[in-house]
């Protein structure tokens, strides 16, 4: 169910699934974001790029969700924050599409990340399976890509749970905590791209 209300932390549009908030954040809310990111920093250091303290900042996630909320009024990119309906203070994940290509293409790239002390409930595997079809039939998407290091193995699962699909290795794809790192490339396809009524 796609809604555009409100809920405790600033938002500019929200989707509904049955225990999260998927939001789109406005700069008002740098402060929950910074808080997120600081409670799992060493958590997820092992899965992310290097960033400097100033990151980890309300000035610098402020800029962030400018930027996050003007792409998505462009429909460049799709920049989720999770939030639990029975908590709506607190920020627990991030869902973001990104990468956008038209064209022949129509495809993107998917991220994600959650709080350390929200893993092994499901809730990345609701908001990947409700997001991607939300994406699918408004952004007029064919195909997700999303990329994890063989090591990953709880992403791994999560990724298989949602319906993605292994195509591929990618050697040195990305710097990840300071060194290059291979990821395999998952795929979900929309097979019903050219009847979008069948996934509505």
């Amino acid at each position: 169910m796609l809604i555009r209300s409100t809920n405790s932390v600033k938002s500019v549009f929200n989707l509904h699934t049955d225990r999260l908030i998927l939001s789109v954040l406005s700069p008002s809310a740098a402060d929950k974001v910074t808080d997120y990111l600081n409670r799992n920093r060493a958590f997820h250091e092992p899965f992310h790029q290097l960033h400097q303290d100033s990151y980890f900042t309300i000035g610098i996630q402020k800029q962030y969700l400018r930027s996050d909320m003007n792409c998505f009024f462009e429909k460049s990119q799709c920049g989720f924050w999770l939030i639990k309906q029975s908590d709506p203070d607190r920020i627990i994940g991030r869902l973001a599409f990104s990468g956008i290509i038209r064209g022949a293409l129509q495809s993107c790239l998917m991220g994600y990340h959650l709080d350390k002390d929200e893993v092994g409930k499901g809730y990345m595997a609701e908001a990947i399976t409700f997001a991607c079809k939300y994406v699918f039939s408004t952004w007029k998407l064919h195909r997700i890509q999303a990329d994890i290091m063989p090591g990953n193995e709880r992403s791994i699962r999560t990724i298989e749970r949602c319906g993605f699909v292994r195509s591929g290795l990618s050697e040195k794809y990305m710097a990840i905590n300071g060194k290059w790192q291979d990821h395999y490339m998952y795929a979900l396809i929309n097979n019903n791209y050219f009847n979008p009524e069948i996934i509505r």
